[in-house]
């Protein structure tokens, strides 16, 4: 074959993705090169420590790079400071001092060493039998994420000149373009001399042939296939056999060549070859296809469906272009969604989403619907939302069972869809293990043995061991194994305590004591569960609201101060004074100090009071704050202005409306002492306090008895309580509201 004519056919399979760009063996499988060594339980302990190490040394530069974020482009020495007490390494911080870029420079060098750099030499071991404590060293080294590599047979050194060829990419329409095929591969195999063909794409051109993959039509004409490649690679002879289930002659040897051929589950097969459906001899995983418009089947789908049944295609075709809208519609329903304030812009962003393969949470998320639709139309932070849809489903109604359903229903919809169509015709996605591993062997035969399948960890060593014992090579990929329930629960106990560890930092400090003697001040906490009142009032035209927090005993622990309609900065310093009273409070400041630092202030907002019984003027906003404390809290009645027997309630002695008792310490875990303003009214009787008193009046007995009295009938005489009692022989009578004590009627 003239070079020129070479050179073309090798461009036009290129250009066509027939075949890959000439690569190096090392860029499409880390093992190359490396000879197997026994597989023994300390060599994957040591891989498993090489990996551990490296998820190590990604998580602390990651973690420093946050460090380094949080001081900003120019932070202060105070603020280095500050970082380097909170565990920031200070060589760390020594050299991103002397960069030329800064603090931020480094954390972006820092950042970018942790996503870029390699990662460990996969392990590559003879494959064999996998006993009980090589199956726990395995796992062990394939949950830090490591690549395990169980090998038949060494492969080339790792600079070896390969390509790739998609085999799905010589069957057409018209089915099998086998003169194309044989003469890229011949092409290919001149080219690379004593290089590498690696083939890829047999699943998806058994599936573009109309095929099950699992049916005995498909291994074979699998192995037909791997057959017809070996031929026009190496010059080997193409059996009749073979030709027959493709439909070709057989073929004689046309003279001995040195490329060699093989069946690899390569590193990144977007990469090399981005049409390629298939990877070596697997199966297709996924038949979808995504464009601008609307969701539609893959190439090797399309071909296979009209080849096996041609009147399914249009209908097919059909439901997944309309998916989107058809889940989520019956998922949550257009109308629901309008009525919480989705426009149709905002509802058709979402149907595209979704119709696009992308589950519920992500559809919902802010990168789809945008900030402007979040804020204007749903009435939303939309930086809560990055990439959480359901809690943006939440905080616009939708139940937890609602999104629960949604979620079900919409996330693997479409693949559903399309899994089910081309199973109505005869065309199988789910595909077992044992499956897999008989038309991979098949294949592998036809090539000459040199065959190698992939077998995640998420499916067990179970795989590789049928993989190994059907003559293949093995690759097992690892994923770094998520916490455990144990280290999670640990991890939020621990994550629960820094937060109050931070909590106490930000309180105020323990006073030094000022001789050694004296004892250190604490900080008292308010129950969770607390009593107080709200006072709303309006000094001089501007409202204000007042809140209280009380101890059990009923003294005052906190305070709040609202002024709704005023400025920002004004209500920012009303806000945080009261805080600041707040904890001197809790620290045990008497009211009585802020009574009388506070009281007659004098600043505006000042003059008339309306709404408060017992202040009618202030000459500032503290000065009325603190004079209805006094009143409520410490009895300073000459602080108050009206009358001053008022109970709490909106009665008072000075108006004979109402007789009045001291507030007691019973009452104090019903009632809020400052809302009573320290008087019990006469309509709250503590009768367990009563009785009592009543039981320490009489002499003791010699013999328990018990004190809970028998209420007669009628009603008391002083007060009309049905709480009368017979309090002594004789038909002497007592009340247990009251305390009126009378003799029966004779």
């Amino acid at each position: 074959m003239a070079a020129k004519s070479l050179n073309d056919l090798l461009e036009a399979a290129e250009a066509d993705g027939l075949l890959s760009a000439e690569l190096r063996l090392r860029d499409v499988l880390r093992s190359a090169g490396r000879p197997p060594q026994p597989l023994t339980a300390p060599a994957l302990r040591d891989v498993r420590s090489a990996w551990s190490a490296a998820n190590l040394l990604g998580v602390s530069q990651l973690a420093t790079a946050e460090m380094l974020e949080r001081l900003g482009d120019a932070p202060k020495n105070a603020e280095l400071a500050e970082a380097l007490a909170a565990g920031l390494p200070q060589d760390v911080l020594e050299e991103a001092l002397r960069q030329p870029g800064g603090i931020l420079k480094t954390a972006a060098s820092l950042r970018a060493a942790a996503v870029s750099t390699p990662s460990p030499r996969p392990g590559v071991f003879e494959a064999g039998h996998i006993d009980a404590a090589l199956s726990e060293a395995l796992l062990g080294a394939l949950e830090e994420g490591a690549e395990i590599h169980l090998m038949r047979g060494a492969l080339p050194e790792a600079g070896t000149r390969c390509r790739v060829l998609d085999a799905a990419q010589a069957v057409g329409p018209g089915g099998l373009e086998a003169d194309y095929l044989v003469a890229a591969v011949d092409a290919a195999a001149r080219d690379l001399g004593d290089g590498m063909l690696v083939v890829a794409g047999l699943g998806a051109a058994v599936l573009s042939l109309g095929l099950d993959y699992a049916s005995e039509g498909g291994v074979a004409v699998g192995a037909a296939l791997a057959a017809l490649i070996k031929s026009a690679a190496t010059g080997a002879a193409f059996p009749a056999a073979q030709g027959r289930l493709i439909g070709l002659e057989a073929m004689k040897a046309s003279g001995r060549r040195t490329c060699q051929v093989a069946l690899l589950p390569l590193r990144d097969m977007a990469a090399v070859l981005p049409e390629c459906e298939s990877e070596g001899a697997a199966p297709v995983r996924t038949v979808l296809a995504y464009g601008e418009e609307a969701p539609s089947l893959s190439r090797a789908a399309r071909l296979g469906l009209a080849r096996r049944a041609p009147e399914h295609l249009p209908a097919l075709l059909d439901r997944l272009a309309q998916a989107g809208a058809h889940d989520l519609d019956s998922a949550l329903g257009r109308t629901r969604l309008r009525d919480r304030g989705f426009t149709e812009e905002a509802i058709e962003r979402v149907t595209r989403a979704i119709g696009d393969g992308l589950p519920l949470n992500a559809a919902f998320s802010r990168w789809v619907l945008g900030d402007e639709i979040i804020i204007n139309d749903l009435k939303l932070l939309p930086e809560r939302f990055d990439s959480d849809g359901k809690a943006l489903l939440s905080a616009v109604g939708f139940s937890k069972k609602d999104i629960a359903a949604a979620e079900l229903a919409i996330d693997g919809a479409i693949d559903e869809i399309a899994g089910k169509g081309l199973a109505g015709a005869g065309l199988s996605l789910n595909i077992t293990a044992d499956a897999e591993i008989r038309f991979t062997a098949a294949a592998s035969r036809a090539l000459g043995g040199m065959g190698m399948l992939r077998a995640p960890s998420a499916e067990g060593l179970e795989l590789a061991e049928a993989a190994m014992a059907a003559g293949l090579s093995a690759l097992m990929t690892g994923h770094r194994a998520p916490p455990s329930e144990d280290l999670r629960l640990r991890m939020e106990q621990i994550l629960s305590l820094a937060e109050e560890i931070a909590e106490d930092a930000e309180a105020l400090p323990d006073l030094p004591a000022l001789s050694e003697g004296a004892p250190g001040v604490r900080r008292t906490r308010l129950p969770d569960r607390r009593k107080g009142y709200i006072q709303k009032a309006t000094v001089g035209g501007h409202k204000v609201y007042l809140h209280t927090g009380e101890f059990d005993d009923g003294s005052l622990g906190e305070i709040f101060i609202d002024m709704h309609k005023e400025g920002a900065a004004f209500r920012s310093l009303m806000n945080n004074f009261a805080i600041s009273v707040s904890l001197g409070l809790q620290y045990g400041v008497p009211l009585e100090e802020y009574a009388d630092a506070f009281v007659f202030t004098r600043f505006e907002p000042a003059g008339a009071v309306t709404g408060n019984d017992r202040i009618t003027n202030a000459t500032s906003i503290l000065d009325y704050i603190f004079r209805e404390l006094a009143v409520s809290y410490l009895g300073r009645d000459d602080l108050a202005e009206a009358d001053v027997t008022h109970d709490g309630l909106g009665r008072g002695a000075g108006d004979a409306t109402r007789e009045t008792a001291a507030f007691t310490s019973e009452a104090a875990q019903f009632i809020s002492r400052g809302f009573s303003r320290g008087q019990l009214p006469d309509n709250i009787v503590i009768l367990g306090a009563r009785r009592a008193e009543k039981a320490a009046e009489e002499p003791a007995s010699a013999e328990t008895r018990d004190l809970s009295p028998v209420y007669l009938s009628q009603a008391c005489p002083a007060c009309g309580s049905f709480t009368l009692f017979e309090a002594a022989p004789g038909g002497h009578m007592a009340c247990d509201t009251c305390g009126e004590e009378s003799r029966a009627s004779q």
